[in-house]
C-alpha cells in the first residue's frame, strides 16, 4: 500500500512539473509575439493623423466635461474642519497638460487604442472660519496624473 501511495505521489509530482514546463513554454511564446507599437504625433501616417486630430478634440472635450462634473470643484469646494481650522478644497483637471499616444491594434472591433494622460490638481485654503476658507486664496497642494485608454471604434473615440 505504501508503494502504491508513493508511486501515486511521484506521478502527481511529475505531472505538476510537466505542466509547469508547458506553462513556461506558453509564457515564452506569448512574450515573443510582436508587441503593439505606440506612436506619437510625429510617427503617424496620413490616415493616423486624421484619427489623432479626432483624439485631440475628444480628449480636450473630455477634460472640460470632467471639470464641469467633478465634485468638489472651484465653484463648490468641500469644507472640512481639521484641528480647529477649516480647510476648503477642490480638484481641477488641467487641459493644458493633456498628452496623447496612439496604439494601432490588430483587433477587429477597434483599430486603435490611445493613451490619454492629464494632470489633476488639488487646491486648498485654510482659515479660522468656514466663510474665510471658502473666500480665501486657494493654493496648489497636490497633483497627480490620470491615464485613460479610449478605443477608436466605428470612426470615433469611445471610453
Amino acid at each position: 500500500m505504501k508503494k502504491v501511495l508513493s508511486v501515486l505521489a511521484l506521478s502527481a509530482l511529475l505531472m505538476a512539473c510537466t505542466s509547469a514546463k508547458e506553462e513556461n513554454v506558453q509564457v515564452k511564446e506569448a512574450t515573443q509575439k510582436p508587441t503593439l507599437e505606440v506612436k506619437t504625433a510625429a510617427d503617424l501616417s496620413e490616415d493616423e493623423i486624421t484619427v489623432y486630430k479626432q483624439l485631440e478634440k475628444f480628449a480636450r472635450n473630455h477634460v472640460v466635461k470632467c471639470n464641469a462634473q467633478i465634485i468638489p470643484n472651484k465653484r463648490s469646494p468641500k469644507v472640512e474642519k481639521q484641528n480647529n481650522m477649516y480647510v476648503a478644497s477642490y480638484v481641477e483637471f488641467d487641459p493644458e497638460s493633456v498628452s496623447l499616444e496612439i496604439i494601432p491594434t490588430p483587433h477587429r472591433k477597434y483599430s486603435y487604442l490611445a493613451k490619454v494622460r492629464y494632470r489633476e490638481d488639488k487646491y486648498q485654503c485654510r482659515a479660522e472660519s468656514k466663510q474665510s476658507a471658502l473666500k480665501g486664496n486657494f493654493s496648489l497642494v497636490g497633483k497627480r496624473f490620470v491615464t485613460e485608454v479610449p478605443k477608436y471604434q466605428q470612426g470615433q473615440w469611445k471610453y
